[in-house]
């Protein structure tokens, strides 16, 4: 919604290459800045989100890009699980991998 918002007239909508990396016309992601990319889903997530993101996480690995990629996946969470309940279990486990990915 944002998107459409943003860029009512965006050709390809959610898939132009400025909003999806994975577009036709996009640029090659063997040419993305930094070192390190951390990518993480909720696997509850709307599938939308959920696959989107491993399919971001294996055309990185196939890119060609020299940086370290990792993927994280909480399996029974749903969409920002983490803001709804920063206590649980989950959430910390989460926060624990974004700060020792952050640390290395």
């Amino acid at each position: 919604r944002i998107w459409k918002f943003a860029y009512p007239s965006a050709p390809g909508g959610l898939d132009n290459p400025m909003l999806n990396p994975l577009a036709s016309g996009a640029p090659s992601l063997a040419t993305l800045g930094g070192s390190r990319l951390l990518i993480t889903a909720a696997g509850k997530d709307h599938l939308f989100f959920r696959d989107r993101s491993e399919r971001y996480y294996e055309a990185v690995k196939e890119s060609g890009w020299k940086g370290e990629v990792e993927f994280f996946e909480e399996k029974d969470e749903d969409h920002v699980y983490y803001m709804y309940d920063p206590n649980s279990e989950n959430s910390k486990r989460l926060i624990k991998v974004v700060v020792d990915f952050l640390r290395r």
